[in-house]
């Protein structure tokens, strides 16, 4: 079983994996016994728990740059409705923000005035108050659309982005929707990948926030029978679903957000 190299995560899961002795070295599954004991689950929990951590955080950092990257790609898009759109959904996402701006007072709004307008207007309202200079610093008082954009991206970087630690569909939707995805839009256009990562999700979970002694893996808390535990092949396959299912993220991306905000 190789991996088909659909996205930039496919190639370094697979080299984890032959490390781990997840793979063997032409990338197949390595065989997990026929009778699956809980000595042998606790014989591989090391590598099962390091795989799907690792595995996660890679995907997490992906889903957030890919985020990034779309909303980049819509400030700068030749598409007005491209851009509008975008900008629109961050606009109401961040109307507390902007609200909140406007009421520490000091900033004026004009979003059809000019860079150089708004420059102009930061060094009149400087010299002709000393008091401020410190506390505008380098940033115009004047919010134009340029500055409102650079603003609005901040702020996604920093509120949403960041604070993001996780892989489930809830993280992703959380993601997307200040983009302009609704949470209904992204269930239905990802289906498939929202159930992989539920199933990846709470795996990843197991191994991040379980002591690493313990009497069987992946530990007492979880269902019995064995075969509900996590053999190599069960880390694998829970893996290579999200893997499998990623291509409808990219499509969504690839999407104009619209009205169904």
């Amino acid at each position: 079983m190789t991996i088909q190299s659909l996205t930039p995560l496919a190639a370094p899961a697979e080299r984890l994996a032959i490390q781990l002795g997840i793979l063997d070295s032409d990338g197949r599954v390595r065989v997990d016994p026929d009778e699956i004991t809980d000595e042998y689950l606790r014989d591989i929990s090391t590598n099962t728990r390091a795989f799907l951590v690792l595995c996660s955080a890679e995907l997490e950092e992906y889903v957030e740059a890919r985020c990034l990257n779309f909303l980049s790609t819509c400030v700068n898009e030749s598409s007005k409705s491209s851009q509008h759109n975008c900008l629109h959904a961050l606009s109401i996402h961040f109307r507390n923000n902007i609200g909140n701006l406007l009421e520490a007072g000091g900033h004026f709004v004009d979003f059809y005035a000019s860079d150089d307008q708004a420059r102009r207007f930061t060094k009149d309202i400087k010299s002709r108050n000393k008091n401020n200079q410190n506390r505008l610093g380098t940033e115009s008082p004047l919010l134009n659309k340029r500055t409102l954009i650079i603003r609005l991206c901040n702020w996604y970087r920093d509120d949403v982005v960041r604070p993001n630690h996780g892989i489930s569909s809830h993280n992703l939707e959380n993601l997307l929707s200040p983009l302009g995805f609704s949470r209904s839009l992204v269930k239905e256009q990802c289906s498939v990948l929202c159930g992989a990562l539920a199933g990846l999700a709470a795996a990843r979970g197991e191994a991040a926030h379980r002591a690493a002694q313990s009497n069987g893996w992946p530990f007492k808390g979880l269902p019995a029978p064995l075969e509900q535990q996590l053999s190599l092949r069960d880390a694998w396959d829970r893996w290579q679903a999200v893997i499998d299912s990623l291509q409808e993220f990219e499509d969504l991306l690839a999407i104009d957000p619209d009205s169904d905000t």
